[in-house]
C-alpha cells in the first residue's frame, strides 16, 4: 500500500484497523490470515461486531473500513487476490438518524391492548394485523397484499409476493404468530375451513375490513394502508393511556418513569415503527445482518445496516448507565 503523503497518525490509524482485523478473523474462522481467503459475509461480520459488541462509532467504522478497501485494492492491483470483497460494501451513514423503533415492553403493551376489545371479530382481526407487523417486520402494503395462498402455518412461513421493488420473498413466522393466525383463521376467517388449493378464494386478500356503510357492518375482505395505520394508531393509544394509568398510581419514580416512556414511545407508533423494532430486536439477540436484511425484503445490506445506528434510546441509556 501506498504511504506517501499520509500522516504517521494515518499510517498508525491504519496499521491498527488492519491488524485488528486479522486478529477479529483468525479469531472468529480459526485459521492463519490470507487475503485470496476472505469473502464478503466475513467484512459485514466484522462490520456489525464492531458496531454491537464493541460500540464503534460510525466514523471509526467507515475508516477501518477504508483501511481495508485499500489494502485489499492494493491486493487485488499486485495479484494476491482476484477480487476485491469489499468493493461493493458502502459506509455507513454519519448524519443520518437510527430509525425510530419501540422497546420490546412498550410492543408488549400494545399486542395485551387489543385483548381488551369487546368486540370478537375486531379483537381477532386486530390481533392478527398485530402478530403480522409486530412479528415479520411486513411493511404495511404487504400487509394489504398477503392471500390466504401465502400462508403455510405448517411450515411456519409466509410469503410476500409483492414486496418493494416487486420482490418476492419469504418470511420465517414463531411460535406466537402462528398460535395468533391458527385463531384468526378458524374463528373468523374461514369458519367453514380453508379454501381448496388453487381455486379463486385462495387468492383473496387474508385480512379483512368490516363495511361501517351497509347494515351489520359484514366483513369483507381486504384492508388498505390506512385502515392498517389507524388500526395500529388506536391499538398504541390505547396501550399508551393504560399505561399512563398505571404509571399515575404506582409509588416508585423510577418505575413511573419508565411507564411514561414506553407511552411516549407508543404515542408515534406507526407500521414502519413496528418494522423497525423488529430489526433492532433481532439484532439485539445476534441475528446476523444478512438474516435481517432477508427478513425485511432489503434490496441491499447497507439499508440494513441503518438499524445498528445508536437510537436516542441506546444514547440516553449510555448516559444513564454512565452516571457516577
Amino acid at each position: 500500500m501506498a504511504e506517501k503523503g499520509r500522516s504517521s497518525l494515518t499510517l498508525k490509524a491504519i496499521r491498527g484497523d488492519l491488524s485488528g482485523f486479522i486478529v477479529w478473523w483468525e479469531a472468529s474462522r480459526r485459521r492463519p490470515f490470507a487475503p485470496d481467503l476472505l469473502r464478503e459475509p466475513d467484512i459485514h461480520a466484522w462490520r456489525l461486531y464492531r458496531q454491537r459488541d464493541q460500540s464503534a462509532a460510525t466514523s471509526t467504522l467507515n475508516r477501518a473500513l477504508n483501511s481495508l478497501r485499500a489494502y485489499l485494492t492494493w491486493a487485488q492491483q499486485t495479484g494476491l487476490i482476484a477480487s476485491n470483497p469489499a468493493l461493493e460494501i458502502t459506509p455507513l451513514p454519519t448524519t443520518a438518524p437510527a430509525p425510530k423503533s419501540i422497546a420490546p415492553a412498550a410492543i408488549d403493551a400494545l399486542l395485551r391492548a387489543v385483548q381488551s376489545e369487546r368486540i370478537e371479530r375486531v379483537r381477532l382481526r386486530d390481533e392478527a394485523l398485530l402478530a403480522l407487523l409486530v412479528h415479520t417486520g411486513l411493511r404495511a402494503q404487504e400487509t394489504c397484499d398477503l392471500q390466504l395462498r401465502d400462508l403455510d402455518l405448517d411450515g411456519m412461513t409466509l410469503t410476500v409476493r409483492r414486496g418493494k421493488g416487486g420482490r418476492t420473498r419469504r418470511v420465517m413466522l414463531n411460535t406466537d404468530v402462528v398460535v395468533v393466525l391458527r385463531r384468526y383463521l378458524k374463528q373468523l376467517r374461514c369458519r367453514t375451513g380453508l379454501p381448496a388449493l388453487g381455486s379463486e378464494a385462495e387468492r383473496e386478500p387474508l385480512l379483512v375490513r368490516f363495511d361501517q356503510t351497509s347494515p351489520g357492518q359484514p366483513m369483507r375482505p381486504g384492508m388498505n394502508q390506512r385502515l392498517v395505520q389507524r388500526v395500529v394508531a388506536q391499538r398504541a393509544r390505547e396501550a399508551a393511556e393504560r399505561l399512563r394509568a398505571d404509571a399515575a398510581n404506582l409509588s416508585s419514580l423510577e418505575r413511573t418513569t419508565e411507564l411514561y416512556h414506553l407511552a411516549r414511545q407508543l404515542d408515534d407508533a406507526t407500521p414502519h415503527t413496528l418494522r423497525h423494532s423488529l430489526a433492532r430486536r433481532m439484532l439485539e439477540s445476534g441475528a446476523d445482518l444478512a438474516i435481517v436484511q432477508r427478513t425485511l425484503g432489503h434490496s441491499t445490506i447497507a439499508t440494513t445496516g441503518m438499524y445498528v445506528i445508536p437510537s436516542d434510546d441506546d444514547l440516553r441509556a449510555a448516559v444513564e448507565q454512565a452516571t457516577p
